[in-house]
């Protein structure tokens, strides 16, 4: 499993509320690559596992490089764990509870 190298988030990049905001990697085989998760889904495999699905959109890049290269989408989906675990101790909330509620019950 590949470990999240360093990374900053780039808000004041986001163009659109309804986008996620910007990721630059600062360290290691990918730094300087800017790039923001598109559609993500969850899917969950015969044996349980959880496999996340998500779309990646290049912002900066270096000419040539392939966005599909296992590396780099290793290198994302850990990022994404991370930036969800970091969210989760900073908020922590019943995750099994937020998604059986229904949104149309919220005041």
């Amino acid at each position: 499993m590949v470990k999240a190298p360093k990374y900053k988030l780039l808000p004041e990049a986001s163009i659109d509320i309804s986008q996620t905001c910007p990721i630059e990697i600062l360290e290691g085989k990918f730094a300087g690559i800017v790039y923001r998760y598109g559609q993500i889904s969850f899917k969950e495999t015969d044996n349980g596992d959880l496999n996340v699905m998500m779309d990646i959109e290049m912002i900066t890049a270096p000419e040539g490089f392939n966005q599909q290269d296992k590396d780099f989408t290793d290198t994302a989906g850990e990022i994404f764990v991370s930036i969800v675990e970091e969210q989760v101790e900073a908020e922590p909330r019943d995750l099994e509870a937020d998604v059986h509620e229904d949104p149309l019950d919220k005041p």
